[in-house]
């Protein structure tokens, strides 16, 4: 994953997604993520946080302490820049390595851990969920949204499009993979949502952007004419792929 997240790349998902922002929905997916769910001056651990978007924006905006796990050293030193007029004492990332077992993160600290997107590119997710466990605070929250695959636990030609244009790693998981997991590894689920049909909406409100002409030149500047082309028919096939049920948007609660 480290080598898939280049700076280019991420500075175009940016383009697509919003500023800090690396999944679809920007502030309004955020939102929809964390309906429902008690964050104001909660203690939270971001699984994957990226260039720093969805922390920097909780805890700016629910006053909420907030740590950052990243794989990717240099974008940990991006979040440490993007920090400016920010209050560092309330948000701190960390540089983790994709093979540990046990995270720098005191046990039971934690009133919530969150990711959004990410653990679609972890194979086996039982290792995660345990240290989530060891992490929360007795009746903790872990609050997931994630790309799964249909019951068969295959991707099919439009994802397989999509991982050829961009060249990630993704693995396909059920629904009932997640559930096993969690339950595995000391997890009470409390709700799944299924998410699809608000991720297609996000998929095509990108497309629309990155094919309007009045906004051609901005996107020029992230994107070559090749790479913007390229993107495009990416989310197409992500969008093909939802429309079709071959992949999937899932929302899970679950608490220690």
């Amino acid at each position: 994953m480290e080598l898939e997240y280049s700076p280019n790349y991420c500075l175009q998902l940016e383009a697509a997604y919003g500023q800090g922002m690396m999944s679809e929905g920007g502030i309004e997916g955020i939102e929809h993520m964390f309906e429902g769910i008690s964050l104001e001056g909660k203690t939270a651990l971001d699984i994957g946080c990226g260039l720093g978007g969805v922390a920097i924006y909780l805890s700016t905006t629910f006053q909420m302490k907030v740590i950052g796990l990243e794989v990717n050293p240099w974008m940990v030193e991006e979040c440490q820049k993007r920090l400016v007029d920010k209050p560092r004492d309330q948000l701190d990332f960390m540089l983790i390595s994709p093979e540990a077992t046990q995270w720098n993160v005191s046990s039971t600290s934690c009133d919530l851990v969150y990711s959004k997107g990410v653990l679609t590119h972890v194979e086996s997710k039982d290792s995660v969920f345990l240290e989530v466990h060891r992490c929360l605070k007795p009746g903790g929250l872990l609050v997931l949204t994630d790309w799964l695959s249909s019951d068969e636990k295959q991707w099919g030609k439009n994802m397989a499009r999509l991982i050829e244009l961009e060249n990630l790693t993704i693995f396909p998981e059920n629904i009932a993979g997640y559930l096993n997991s969690f339950k595995r590894c000391g997890l009470h689920v409390l709700s799944t949502r299924d998410d699809t049909s608000t991720y297609l909406k996000f998929n095509r409100e990108i497309i629309a952007r990155l094919e309007n002409p009045s906004q051609r030149e901005t996107h020029l500047k992230w994107f070559s004419p090749q790479e913007l082309a390229a993107a495009i028919e990416g989310y197409q096939a992500i969008v093909q792929a939802l429309e079709t049920g071959e992949l999937k948007v899932i929302h899970f609660v679950a608490q220690k």
